[in-house]
């Protein structure tokens, strides 16, 4: 599906295929011009026929069909830029993780192409940040008007934007794992600390990769990122910097959580291998006691007495009670 607005005499209108041939022939205006999950079709003709991209570019584009999409970068082909991010494509439940609300963290690639009088983007999969900068278009012509540099910005910050719930939640779901560890370890926290982790580290690649691209944006690199809309480009940075640190510090906390899983449940081990030990300790000379006088002799002491056996279990209950009493002396329990 191809979408194309155009901004001309202050006002933006949607352009057909023939009209946007035109207009690139003509050099009217500011275009952007959106691709969403664009058939081979469409790709040759806006990719190829109109706007000549390099192939090298048109192939990391169509990588956006892959499970999570190409790496984010930057290229400079001198007339346009070709950039790749990586948003945030779905937040779905993660298995068995109902009860602490923990989460699947999926990304997907947009892809866009920033020249000084137009800007296209190509996606795959429908986009939020996408429809929230047609609906800012549609409400104010100038979004598009201060050039496709601005709009791009308002794209990718909106997207970054979309981060800080994510991590938000991962906040609240590492409070709770930490609940969990510390008062009721089961054997599904492993899992859940190590799903956390997974996502914590996808968060964190999203971050590192996209910070690197940001700068680069932002510092007076590339001459198609004007001087006034530089300090969009560095807000949209900060943001990101301040992600990473987030990401990293969840990284700690978990990488924490996790050995303090390891610690408690290894104690709990502990705990009840000591319990079995002093058990089997106890009854240790018991037995000796019950195979002594459970031998098939004719003649064994105290085997033709009245109290024979209400004695021998007098004195092993002695015996068991002096071996507890040795072992909390010695502070064993």
């Amino acid at each position: 599906m191809i979408h194309t607005f155009q901004f001309l005499n202050n006002e933006i209108r949607k352009l057909s295929i023939k009209e946007l041939s035109m207009c690139l022939r003509e050099g009217e205006g500011i275009l952007w011009v959106d691709l969403e999950t664009p058939n081979d079709a469409e790709e040759e003709t806006v990719l190829v026929s109109l706007f000549d991209f390099h192939p090298l570019a048109i192939e990391d584009c169509q990588r956006g069909n892959e499970e999570e999409g190409h790496p984010p970068k930057v290229e400079d082909f001198q007339e346009y830029l070709f950039v790749v991010f990586n948003p945030v494509e779905s937040v779905t439940p993660a298995a068995g993780g109902d009860n602490l609300g923990l989460i699947d963290i999926k990304t997907s690639q947009l892809s866009a192409f920033l020249s000084k009088r137009a800007l296209v983007t190509h996606h795959m999969r429908p986009l939020k940040s996408i429809t929230y900068a047609t609906q800012l278009c549609a409400k104010n012509p100038l979004t598009l008007g201060r050039g496709p540099d601005y709009l791009f910005h308002i794209i990718i910050d909106d997207l970054v934007d979309n981060y800080t719930p994510i991590l938000d939640h991962l906040d609240e779901m590492i409070d709770a794992m930490e609940d969990e560890v510390f008062h009721q370890p089961s054997q599904d926290s492993m899992v859940r600390i190590l799903q956390m982790k997974k996502n914590i580290t996808t968060m964190r690649r999203i971050g590192l990769y996209q910070r690197e691209m940001l700068n680069r944006l932002s510092r007076g690199e590339f001459s198609l990122i004007t001087q006034q809309e530089m300090i969009y480009y560095r807000n949209v940075y900060d943001h990101l910097v301040r992600m990473s640190d987030m990401a990293d510090s969840y990284r700690d906390t978990v990488s924490g959580l996790l050995d303090a899983y390891l610690s408690v449940t290894s104690n709990r081990l502990n705990q009840v291998m000591k319990v079995l030990t002093i058990i089997s300790t106890i009854f240790l000379p018991l037995g000796v006691i019950t195979g002594f006088f459970g031998m098939n002799f004719v003649h064994l002491p105290g085997s033709q007495w009245e109290y024979g056996v209400a004695a021998t279990a007098v004195f092993m209950g002695i015996v068991a009670l002096i071996m507890l009493w040795i072992f909390k002396r010695n502070r064993w329990l």
